[in-house]
């Protein structure tokens, strides 16, 4: 009897994803070209984040350009709300319509918003008009991605998928603050900015031709419909995270207590309210409750909220910084090395979680951006590169591993038919981290120096100090989000159980 159960052959057992039939699964699984089809989607990736690296001094350029630092914060913020506020909504849409038309629209209104920013008179509503339309662009790009990855990869490729397509947007990102920085002293003039943006609008273009001959739609994934489709609830999506990022914004520069502020806190709490209301009645809505209630979301959504809005806000004080200290180019060329350790913790840190414990990982990675934000307790007056970059390096390591830890993490587990909603609802919350982070620790900084300034100290001196009293609460955060990364549940732990 042992002789002949060992001489049986064994049955093929194929992962089947949730929410799907066994032959649709098949179809899937044998869909041996998926390497070669999410190469668009890659290169669309890649330049996104080039194009965001180009870009990534430019609001401050034209803040000191048009003599407009007030609205410094509010330009950043304009592509940040867009691209946060509007993921879920385009997400649910690309479900819809397919992913070739998504990424195609997406892409398009991404290059015409940068080209209309190229050509933008000194104006600063039209200027935030435009870049929310860039933003937009930019929330229908990621969704339809993260999606490809989810339905097209095998499942036990996945995780490389992801690894893949963080290592991709890190690395290209890389050269745009450098190359950027280097173009406008180069040309030293006070609109070089308007040529760094017609060399994203040039790359765009090209983008969008790849997208447009070799994008195809898998015929086997099925989509849904516009019958139903949750317009109110993607209207009150919007209008609550909006409300919700201009809070600590209007708190850091109107005050607390300002009517603009306790205005904002309103609209969101009743636009919070409104769109439980909406989207409990809703058959198909935007944000799916059922997705989010989970623990493997809501822990590393609140880490990130901690953590991942320390990025940009870092950037963007860094950069504010250089200008302060006439060294805006050596901010610059930090800005690459941040990205460089973006890069780097995406292809180190990430793929460690596939071995050991997410949660444990993710603390680690915390760790290096503690580091960063100790380093830049000591950024003085005369701070060079190394101190700058070194700063920056630690912080994007630390942020790039956590990246796509929590991306694997969150995203475990979805059916094909939601795949894109679900990408959108993460992305959102993962996008929302960047304005969350500027709105708070930008304003902090800005107005730090200022009042130092107005006491009659150097604005040298007054930079340094408002960034130090800066880096002091982001190293608090930071600390608070390792205790939290602890209370994510062991997902290898979980599967070996699943298994047995």
């Amino acid at each position: 009897r042992q002789r002949l159960l060992s001489t049986q052959k064994k049955p093929t057992v194929t992962r089947l994803r949730a929410g799907i039939t066994r032959q649709e699964n098949v179809l899937m699984e044998n869909n041996k070209n998926y390497m070669k089809g999410f190469v668009p989607y890659a290169i669309a990736a890649a330049i996104l984040s080039l194009c965001g690296g180009f870009t990534a001094s430019v609001p401050t350029a034209i803040s000191t350009a048009w003599d407009a630092d007030s609205s410094l914060t509010f330009i950043t913020l304009a592509y940040s709300l867009a691209a946060a506020a509007m993921a879920p909504i385009l997400g649910k849409l690309g479900g819809v319509i397919g992913r070739r038309k998504m990424l195609l629209s997406a892409m398009g209104l991404y290059t015409v918003g940068q080209a209309l920013i190229a050509i933008c008179p000194q104006n600063i509503p039209l200027l935030l008009v435009f870049r929310f339309m860039v933003g937009i662009g930019a929330a229908g790009i990621a969704p339809v991605v993260m999606s490809y990855i989810m339905m097209e990869f095998p499942p036990e490729k996945m995780g490389q998928g992801f690894t893949v397509y963080m290592a991709v947007a890190c690395g290209m990102v890389i050269f745009g603050p450098t190359v950027g920085g280097i173009i406008m002293k180069v040309i030293g003039t006070a609109n070089a900015w308007r040529i760094v943006m017609w060399v994203c609008v040039a790359l765009c273009v090209i983008t969008f031709l790849i997208c447009f001959a070799k994008v195809k739609d898998n015929p086997n994934i099925p989509k849904g419909t516009m019958q139903g489709f949750d317009w109110a609830g993607a209207v009150f999506v919007l209008l609550m995270f909006g409300a919700l990022v201009c809070v600590p914004t209007f708190g850091q520069q109107n005050g607390w207590a300002s009517a603009a502020t306790l205005a904002s806190i309103g609209v969101a709490v009743v636009g919070l309210i409104v769109l439980f209301l909406v989207e409990k009645k809703a058959s198909n809505p935007i944000l799916n409750g059922k997705f989010m209630a989970r623990k493997n979301f809501v822990l590393p959504v609140l880490v990130m909220l901690l953590t991942q809005g320390l990025m940009t806000a870092c950037l963007t004080e860094i950069i504010r910084f250089g200008y302060a200290i006439d060294k805006a180019t050596v901010a610059a060329v930090a800005m690459s090395i941040e990205y460089l350790g973006m890069a780097i913790g995406t292809v180190v840190l990430g793929p460690m979680a596939d071995k050991k414990e997410p949660k444990v990982v993710a603390a680690i990675a915390l760790v290096f951006v503690a580091i960063g934000s100790l380093i830049m307790l000591f950024i003085g007056e005369n701070a060079g590169i190394l101190m700058m970059g070194g700063a920056l390096f630690f912080v994007g390591l630390g942020i790039g591993g956590n990246g796509t830890i929590f991306m694997k993490v969150a995203l475990s587990g979805v059916a094909p038919a939601e795949s894109s909603s679900a990408s959108g609802t993460y992305n959102v919350f993962r996008d929302m981290t960047a304005p969350f982070g500027v709105a708070i620790f930008v304003p902090m900084f800005v107005t730090g120096m200022t009042k130092k300034a107005a006491t009659g100290m150097a604005v040298p001196a007054a930079a340094a100090s408002a960034l130090h009293s800066v880096a002091l609460v982001q190293l608090i955060c930071v600390i608070v989000g390792i205790v939290v990364c602890f209370l994510i549940p062991s997902v290898h732990k979980k599967a070996e159980a699943a298994k047995e």
